[in-house]
């Protein structure tokens, strides 16, 4: 089991960034190898109120951020209308 000594919710990447930099704060996400380790660590960094949950589209692309869930993904209207045709054009490339 891992500990911090504080948690911080950035409210902006450059905030999220600052304290990053100061060594041993770390990221929260994808904890699995640091629960296995039994330690204490700086200042737990949040980064759910930065809007990457999103998934943005232009004209000739996608943004999926990376908090977005697979859900959003599978639901996502515009996203599977361009996705049916891509998905279609890799089965034909099959060997």
């Amino acid at each position: 089991m891992f500990y911090y000594n504080q948690y911080v919710r950035a409210q902006s990447l450059d905030e999220a960034y600052e304290l990053y930099q100061k060594k041993p704060n770390f990221v929260l996400g994808g904890m699995l190898w640091l629960k296995m380790k039994n330690k204490t660590l700086g200042t737990a960094i949040d980064l759910c109120d930065l809007g990457l949950d999103r998934i943005d589209e232009d004209e000739n692309e996608f943004r999926i951020g990376a908090y977005a869930t697979l859900r959003q993904i599978e639901t996502h209207e515009a996203l599977n209308a361009r996705a049916v045709c891509a998905a279609a054009r890799a089965r034909r490339c099959r060997t």
